[in-house]
């Protein structure tokens, strides 16, 4: 299967081979899941595979990078976005508040890059332990594929980097809420020197996506895939690109986020229009990104597919004071981000439409 060069080739592609590979991989987890002994543990690992499917199936998208390996790609892609999630339940909805405890749990996924080695005790400052296997089987699920990935030692320093900003997000954003910006900010400006102008707050929507890591492995299927081309991949996504998918998450969730007492970013700026003058300024530095890679037209498809699949969302077609901005992005993003986005709405209207009856 070669890499799509036009949005329709790739929605094609998408529902013939790719939501299909992904659909297989993933329901094999969940049987593993439903046996998960600890009836708390089984409750936030289930919650991931009724509430975060789409997750696995955007993630499959990025597979079509591997070519013909994009089912090995897949098998990468929906573990690890498997353990993401839920080890997101498991800060965010039990009564932990330990950073330790997040730390820990997090390991698994430094884990999944290195075969062969001895695994963490990911559940030592938890009472509840008994997964089944669940999380072991997961990382060894990654490992499996990362053996095998005939040029994982060129990806291999990024994806770390990569995965250990994700990890060190979720640890900080999930203490108690008079700790976290404090934490969060001193994070921050241990890396500031080595990042372009930006605040702490967008800092942290950079590494709370997964989208760089799954570029990054399935371009590494290919044996041609040299240290030079993946340091162009991981300086595409990071941080623009993974900047602009997180602050279009949170900016949809944002009155959620508020009556949930939530953290998000996008209400630190200093108002809408600050804010989507940034979102302009990340989705344009992303796109440039995107020029001088191989596959660039993908690669653009990516960032224009993220654009579009937000902001087509209720939530933020129905924001009339940034409505305007909203239609700039999406056409700043490009053709295949209009295409995206239309059909987006059309299909969310429909759906609306037969709930109602």
């Amino acid at each position: 299967m070669n890499v799509p060069k036009n949005s329709l080739l790739l929605m094609r592609k998408a529902y013939k081979s790719i939501y299909p590979a992904v659909k297989t991989e993933w329901s094999k987890w969940k049987v593993m899941a439903e046996r998960i002994p600890d009836p708390e543990l089984r409750q936030q690992a289930l919650d991931v595979y009724e509430k975060k499917y789409f997750h696995c199936e955007a993630g499959g998208i990025i597979s079509m990078l591997a070519g013909e390996k994009s089912v090995d790609a897949i098998a990468f892609i929906v573990p690890y976005q498997l353990i993401c999630d839920y080890l997101d339940n498991l800060c965010d909805q039990t009564r932990s508040f330990n950073p330790d405890d997040f730390a820990a749990l997090h390991e698994a996924l430094h884990d999944c890059f290195f075969p062969g080695e001895a695994k963490s005790d990911y559940y030592r400052f938890r009472e509840t332990k008994d997964d089944g296997g669940y999380l072991n089987a997961l990382v060894d699920g990654c490992r499996r594929i990362v053996a095998n990935t005939p040029s994982f030692s060129a990806a291999k320093p990024h994806v770390l980097d990569l995965s250990q900003y994700y990890s060190e997000l979720q640890i900080h954003k999930h203490v108690r809420e008079e700790e976290r910006e404090e934490r969060l900010i001193h994070w921050f400006e241990s890396y500031k020197a080595d990042l372009p102008d930006m605040t702490w707050y967008e800092f942290s929507a950079c590494t709370g996506s997964t989208v760089g890591v799954y570029c990054l492995m399935s371009c590494a299927m290919g044996p041609a895939f040299t240290p030079t081309y993946a340091k162009m991949v991981r300086d595409c996504y990071f941080p623009y690109g993974q900047g602009i998918h997180i602050l279009l998450d949170y900016f949809i969730d944002q009155e959620e986020d508020q009556e949930d007492g939530e953290l998000n970013f996008c209400t630190y700026y200093e108002n809408e229009s600050v804010m989507m003058d940034r979102f302009l300024h990340f989705l344009q530095q992303a796109k440039k990104g995107t020029e001088s890679l191989p596959h660039a037209k993908f690669h653009s498809f990516l960032i224009e597919g993220i654009v579009a699949v937000y902001l087509s969302e209720e939530k933020a077609t129905e924001k009339k004071s940034v409505q305007n901005q909203c239609r700039k992005l999406v056409h700043t993003a490009g053709f295949s981000s209009v295409f995206f986005y239309w059909n987006g709405r059309t299909y969310k209207t429909i759906r609306k439409m037969y709930k109602a009856e």
